[in-house]
């Protein structure tokens, strides 16, 4: 993977720029409603508002790098909610490649000592933010870093894909929430694929 490299160029917004403001506007929407019936926020409508913003900034960050970010340690897991263990490697790297807090999550980025999130940017990570203003909702801290989280306060879940692995059902990258599902929380993209009724509750891009 190539170092982030410093971008320079002109003021002013590109298309994939506007679309992420506009994403974040719907998912900060979503997630300031309130009062009763229909209008009520739901665990999943944020969490449906949170991967489409997701989705934005990870278009932009192909724009700026060149490729999509991919986990250093896709398998690292956790204890995220008492008594529930989550691959949190994922929602490490997406947390510190849309967020630019940490890159020691992100494989094969160098030209840049290593570091971990620690919820606040240096002068050095301002530079790689592409998801402004990540609402507290949508991050937890998980021992010494932070992760993405979705609606329901679980690690989101992503692949990058590897067209010789054949790893993923998108040829870009699978990203998910397990949503209201209880059961499946260590499937993988592939296994939902292979086996609709797995994913049938998750909220995802494939």
């Amino acid at each position: 993977m190539k170092a982030r490299p410093i971008i320079h160029r002109a003021s002013g917004f590109t298309l994939l720029e506007t679309v992420i403001v506009v994403a974040v506007i719907a998912l900060l929407a979503a997630l300031m409603l309130s009062g009763g019936g229909p209008h009520r926020p739901t665990k999943r409508r944020s969490t449906e508002a949170s991967l489409n913003a997701v989705t934005s900034a990870l278009e932009v960050y192909l724009e700026k790098y060149g490729e999509y970010p991919e986990p250093a340690n896709l398998d690292e897991a956790s204890e995220v909610i008492p008594g529930k263990v989550y691959r949190i490697g994922a929602a490490k790297c997406l947390y510190q490649a849309l967020s630019g807090d940490g890159n020691d999550a992100i494989k094969g980025v160098v030209g840049e000592a290593a570091n971990s999130s620690n919820g606040t940017l240096d002068n050095e990570e301002l530079k790689h933010i592409v998801f402004k203003d990540i609402p507290p909702t949508m991050r937890r801290k998980v021992g010494n870093s932070f992760i993405l989280v979705d609606g329901y306060g679980r690690p989101f879940q992503y692949i990058k894909a590897d067209p010789e692995k054949k790893n993923t059902v998108n040829s870009t990258y699978d990203l998910w929430s397990y949503g209201d599902d209880e059961t499946n929380l260590r499937a993988t993209s592939k296994d939902a694929e292979a086996n609709p009724a797995v994913g049938a509750k998750w909220i995802k891009n494939w």
